[in-house]
């Protein structure tokens, strides 16, 4: 007479799924060590350059804001050629470093000052494109480069920047200045219905007296 097979426990069950699992994965292993090697290699490997880059960003970002100092000491004692040298450093050796963001801005700011648009110009568009945040420097970048492209009678292009300038933050203190720039840049485009929307805009909802006032007198001579 036959006995009966033994049934295995749970336990026991499980015992031996575990026993093959291992020698599943001891034999994967053993197959592919050398890719796995590889593997885990490339992940050191990225780990490393990963950490040297931001070792190499953080040492960048500390050397531009040294150079950024010096340059503000020679701005403050008049010696604007040495100032703009090293601040024109950081740009072309540190570019993308919030030291160089400020350098270019600054850069742009002081050519307008010099009378030399064309360069002013160039060095606000520079941090509009390359840099970016609604910050107050990015505000006052666009209203410069506004500022260029009116002076250039460009009113069209120079209302929109205005307007961009305007929409950065409406809660900054020079937001509805840049508006009614906007409306006047497109009072000189000839577009007449978009200048009077904003200067009725600063209208109701700026709180400067004398900013109303202008914008009044503006939306007057637009209706007259």
């Amino acid at each position: 007479m036959l006995k009966a097979k033994k049934r295995l426990k749970k336990k026991e069950l499980k015992q031996d799924k575990f026993v093959m699992a291992t020698i599943e994965a001891k034999a994967f292993v053993e197959e592919n060590a050398s890719k796995i090697l590889y593997a885990v290699l490339g992940i050191l490997v990225i780990a490393i350059l990963a950490y040297f880059y931001v070792q190499s960003k953080a040492t960048a970002e500390q050397t531009a804001l040294a150079l950024l100092s010096r340059a503000e000491i020679e701005l403050q004692n008049n010696q604007n050629e040495n100032a703009i040298s090293i601040y024109q450093e950081i740009i072309d050796q540190y570019d993308g470093t919030n030291a160089a963001g400020i350098a270019t801005y600054t850069l742009a700011k002081l050519y307008r000052e010099d009378n030399d648009p064309v360069m002013a110009k160039t060095y606000f568009k520079k941090y509009i494109d390359d840099y970016s945040g609604k910050n107050i420097l990015m505000q006052a970048a666009l209203a410069g480069y506004a500022d260029c492209l009116f002076a250039e009678k460009n009113y069209e292009d120079a209302a929109k920047y205005y307007e961009r300038a305007a929409s950065i933050e409406p809660e900054f203190p020079m937001a509805a200045e840049y508006l009614y720039s906007a409306a006047h840049a497109y009072k000189e485009a000839g577009n007449t219905s978009k200048a009077k929307a904003l200067a009725q805009k600063v209208i109701d909802e700026n709180k400067n007296p004398a900013l109303k006032n202008n914008a009044e007198i503006l939306l007057k001579s637009l209706s007259s």
